[in-house]
């Protein structure tokens, strides 16, 4: 072979080897960005057809009961507060707790699982019923423990939580005559005549139903756990007052820039389709709100902390800018007194 031919047929020297390294890894640091962030756009849209599947289920639940909507203690889980009832946490059957919506919902869409009464079966059917694909967000993989000894044990945290208000009745005292332990917070008063039911949600396409949530956890580090409790206090493991509110332990937005409280930033459990480093401006952080026409809308945090959204057409919440976050309160209440739900 004459020295032409060997020149020809030389391999690549390691100079030339490491320039192509180089390049492939510079295209991949390029790439990486883009493809993370068309995976969470992916993951945002899978878990708002996880929420139109849910209100699917809300509206098969409302045609075949009457009107009423399930998750709570005046429509699925009134049974268990009944007078005369003997029901407790030993006896808890069809549903986990007074505000499960989980349940009602999965027997619409002919899902199967546990129904029995006993701890055991109960474990059983959230355990089952929280790890159900339809009912996780994709982009939620954080796990809660039970807070007090009774439960099912380590899960995932619950993905969806409904909007407790709208559970009410006119000036309800909060507390189950059964137990005595308050289920409901007593300082929001509905409309005369409002009942859980789907003909008495005024104004349907910018009310909030369910949405992504982050029950039990709070800018003050506790959480996140569950009250798995049959009777479960406050909106227990499924429900709460809304976004807007400083009562929220699942819409906590303590931390947000303006709203002076330090501590963990719990925007990051709930608002989980944006911004996922804590301190971040108010709205980099957005999560899917489920309303009760049907349609689904992916919200920044401040966004969505609207009162209006959160509970029935003329509620009233008396002195309701001491309860709210500072800037809930510049951008929506804007004053004192009373508010009332438009």
């Amino acid at each position: 072979m004459d020295d032409h031919k060997r020149k020809n047929n030389r391999g690549f020297t390691l100079v030339e080897l490491l320039v192509v390294i180089g390049i492939i890894a510079l295209l991949i640091a390029i790439l990486l960005p883009a493809l993370s962030k068309a995976r969470s756009q992916a993951r945002t849209v899978a878990c708002g057809a996880n929420l139109r599947s849910i209100l699917q289920g809300m509206q098969l639940y409302v045609a075949q009961n009457k009107g009423y909507f399930p998750g709570g203690a005046n429509s699925s889980g009134a049974f268990l507060l009944a007078p005369g009832a003997s029901f407790n946490d030993n006896n808890c059957p069809e549903v986990c707790q007074i505000w499960d919506w989980q349940s009602p919902i999965a027997l619409m869409q002919g899902i199967e699982f546990e129904r029995g009464g006993t701890m055991a079966q109960r474990s059983d059917r959230f355990a089952r019923l929280n790890a159900f694909p339809a009912f996780r967000c994709p982009e939620n993989d954080v796990l809660m423990t039970p807070f007090s000894s009774t439960g099912a044990g380590t899960v995932y945290l619950n993905s969806y939580t409904t909007a407790a208000v709208f559970q009410y009745t006119r000036f309800q005292s909060g507390t189950s005559g059964q137990t005595g332990k308050q289920y409901a917070r007593s300082d929001y008063a509905v409309p005369p005549g409002y009942a859980p039911k789907i003909t008495s949600v005024a104004n349907a396409s910018r009310k909030i139903y369910i949405a992504d949530g982050g029950r039990y956890t709070n800018a003050k580090g506790d959480g996140p756990d569950y009250d798995f409790a049959y009777d479960g206090g406050f909106g227990g493991i499924y429900s709460d007052v809304g976004a807007w509110s400083s009562f929220s332990a699942s819409w906590d937005r303590a931390a947000a820039p303006g709203n002076g409280t330090p501590g963990r930033d719990a925007r990051l459990f709930a608002f989980r389709h944006g911004n996922r480093k804590a301190g971040g401006q108010a709205d980099s952080y957005r999560f899917n709100a489920g309303f009760f026409d049907g349609h689904v809308e992916t919200l920044g945090d401040l966004q969505g902390s609207d009162p209006a959204m959160w509970m029935p057409t003329g509620t009233e919440v008396p002195n309701a800018s001491s309860q709210v976050y500072p800037d809930v309160n510049s951008t929506y209440i804007r004053g004192s007194g009373t508010y009332v739900a438009p």
